[in-house]
């Protein structure tokens, strides 16, 4: 058998050959820092028990995955075309992207655990985490894998700091689907086995560092009699106390407001009484049923303790045509969810003070960064966040993106001091969308858009997009805890792989050669 070690940070496809990589993995980490490299292994017998061992490396946490290859069916399109997707290779998708649709390339990673191998050339993804108790020093480890009675070693160098990573201070949110925590595994909505399936998501999104947990009003009940309106928040009480009970730090709650038609002005309430969309907020029947979902709402948050770790959406992603019924509305909210605060996806910067946490696009924030900056204040706060858009070389998480483009995300969060982060697609799969075949799920959705991690029977399985969000988050600590002490040196370390949302490093081993200069720093003072 033959093996190559590559880089965590870039792609691999089911043509990559094993001779294209490196004969050693070297890896410079801080205690409780995960890194990462990923093994070609060829001449591989097939249907033999897979296991592996690793020597020399006490007191580091070592997890291994065969990684899963999935299928890029289109191509994410320019931004300037709404970042949708394409097949016009050649005049817009050649531009930024990793290969031309449709390819192969491995995202999804499975579990080693009662594996056994299944073609003669597989690929392998390694993690490894120093424990608070492991000893700062150089190790170098020989780690092996087994297939039956063959087996192939390398050597492993580790660099372990004298440091801890520092803790996580970056707001993190991706949205997830509840009711997709069901269907996707067929499992019963609501049942023991569903609630089950929600903890091991809810563990990933704890892994990953999301402590921002995404609270909607599904299965809310509303009745009316005499002209009083009473809402049942038993459902999203529970969902919420259980995403508690899991980890969630901040519970981040939808809107129940929403626009016919994208660019329309008129927000209409979700009326929960007969579960329809219902009328114009501004109305006089939709102001005074939407003030009574407030007061109630007010009220639950109150009874269950929840006010001071709460946050709320008005309506997604406000255009220029609604900017004044918007900023309306948030009057609304606030005089009836007094000291809550608001946080919206935003298209546009002129609110007034309208929010508390303002989210725009990594785009739009750049292009608008100085009327950003004229927000901020002790009260305000500015995340960012990505969807399908935006494309062209615009940093993303799309699969057919270079995979370096995800990690570099919360870079961004440290080199324009954006203290959270938000997407909408953590498990967002359509019920007629496979996600291993077809991972841009139509036209307007590119390549991984609607989800980090695949749900693959009784399991949910990570990503190397997953993986890389987790790095990301921590290299964003380790540069905001270092420029605590020197600023200068923290900044000049990040302009060298992040200068801009657009303006970034390419080259797979000269971001390794930073990031370890990153962490030795750190490491330093």
């Amino acid at each position: 058998m033959k093996c190559g070690i590559f880089s965590q940070n870039e792609w691999l496809f089911t043509d990559s050959r094993v001779d294209e990589g490196k004969g050693r993995a070297d890896l410079f980490l801080l205690k409780k820092q995960t890194g990462a490299f990923q093994v070609i292994i060829s001449d591989i017998e097939i249907g033999q028990p897979v296991a592996v061992t690793c020597q020399g490396l006490d007191g580091v946490t070592v997890t291994a995955y065969r990684e899963k290859d999935v299928c890029v069916n289109r191509n994410t399109n320019d931004v300037h075309n709404g970042a949708l997707t394409t097949e016009d290779w050649d005049v817009v998708a050649s531009r930024h992207r990793v290969r031309k649709a449709p390819y192969r390339t491995y995202d999804a990673l499975v579990p080693i655990e009662g594996l056994v191998s299944e073609a003669s050339q597989e690929v392998y993804y390694v993690t490894l985490c120093p424990n608070e108790s492991a000893k700062s020093d150089s190790y170098e480890g020989i780690m092996t894998f087994v297939f039956g009675e063959k087996s192939i070693s390398f050597l492993v160098g580790l660099q372990v700091g004298n440091k801890t990573l520092p803790e996580q201070t970056l707001k993190l949110t991706n949205w997830y689907s509840y009711p997709n925590m069901a269907w996707s595994h067929g499992l019963k909505y609501g049942s023991d086995e569903h609630v089950e399936m929600v903890k091991k998501y809810f563990d990933l999104l704890n892994e990953c560092g999301n402590n921002v947990f995404w609270c909607t009003f599904d299965l809310t009940k509303a009745t009316e009699e005499n002209g009083k309106i009473t809402f049942d928040f038993s459902e999203p009480k529970k969902r919420a106390q259980l995403a508690l009970d899991c980890g969630a730090k901040i519970l981040e709650w939808a809107p129940i407001i929403s626009r016919p038609t994208w660019e329309d002005p008129p927000f209409l309430v979700w009326d929960y009484r007969n579960d329809t969309r219902g009328p114009n907020v501004l109305s006089t029947g939709g102001r005074k049923y939407f003030t009574a979902f407030l007061t109630a709402f007010n009220d639950m948050l109150t009874e269950m303790g929840w006010r001071d770790i709460s946050i709320v959406h008005v309506s997604d992603e406000p255009k220029e045509l609604c900017a004044s019924d918007f900023r309306i509305i948030c009057g609304i909210v606030r005089k009836y969810l007094p000291g809550i605060k608001l946080v919206d996806a935003i298209e546009i910067f002129f609110l007034q003070d309208a929010l508390d946490i303002y989210v725009p696009k990594d785009h739009y924030f750049q292009m608008n960064k100085n009327d950003f900056e004229d927000l901020r204040d002790d009260r305000n706060e500015i995340w960012f966040y990505t969807c399908n858009m935006p494309g062209g070389r615009w940093l993303n998480r799309f699969i057919d993106s270079p995979l370096l483009n995800t990690r570099l995300l919360h870079w961004g969060n440290y080199r324009f001091n954006l203290t959270g982060y938000l997407h909408w697609g953590f498990n967002h799969i359509a019920n007629d969308q496979d996600p291993f075949e077809q991972t841009s799920r139509n036209a307007g959705l590119p390549a991984g858009d609607t989800h980090i991690v695949y749900p693959y029977g009784d399991k949910v399985l990570r990503s190397l997009r997953f993986m890389q969000m987790k790095c990301g988050v921590e290299d964003y600590e380790i540069l905001r805890a270092l420029s605590l002490s020197d600023k200068t040196v923290a900044d000049k370390i990040c302009r060298r792989a992040m200068y801009a949302f657009d303006e970034y490093i390419t080259d797979v081993e000269e971001f390794d050669k930073i990031q370890k200069e990153l962490v030795a720093a750190y490491d330093a003072i």
